[in-house]
């Protein structure tokens, strides 16, 4: 393996587990201030992840939130690492991770629906509350995110 596909394998793989911790952490959060305990807000953000493959019986499921997390890690880890590929293909995107990393996260909220919008469990926003606070959670808490770490692992001179 080349230490260029190794530095790709490693940006790829910490984007991911930053953007998702940095996006769970935004959606806990805002649960939070919406007066859900704590406690109750990060068991529910994981049990509905684990809802989208499982279906309701997830809300049943003591595992459902570790598979929620999972799930959700692996998921976020996929996505940065295609936005890695991205890098890779078009290195302008390393100019300015800012701007590149809102598209990407654009791009990621409205897949990421088609993918709930086929797996049955898609709902649409209750409110334009609802809609910014899942476009922010993607564009910028993910997406942004991801490209931030991306770009600064990729940017960062390999060793001499």
């Amino acid at each position: 393996m080349t230490a260029a596909l190794r530095s790709q394998l490693a940006a790829g793989l910490v984007a991911g587990v930053v953007g998702a911790i940095v996006v769970d952490t935004f959606l806990i959060e805002a649960q939070i201030v919406a007066g859900v305990p704590a406690a109750r807000a990060v068991v529910e953000n994981f049990m509905y992840v684990a809802s989208v493959p499982l279906g309701q019986q997830a809300y049943g499921m003591p595992a459902a939130p570790l598979i929620g997390l999972l799930l959700q890690s692996g998921i976020s880890i996929a996505w940065a690492f295609g936005y890695v590929y991205l890098i890779r293909t078009r290195p302008q995107l390393l100019s300015q991770p800012w701007l590149s990393g809102a598209g990407f996260g654009l791009v990621v909220y409205v897949f990421m629906q088609i993918v709930l919008l086929a797996g049955g469990a898609y709902h649409r926003p209750a409110s334009p509350g609802d809609l910014a606070k899942g476009l922010v959670a993607d564009i910028v808490f993910f997406g942004i995110a991801v490209a931030l770490v991306a770009t600064r692992m990729l940017r960062r001179p390999g060793p001499a």
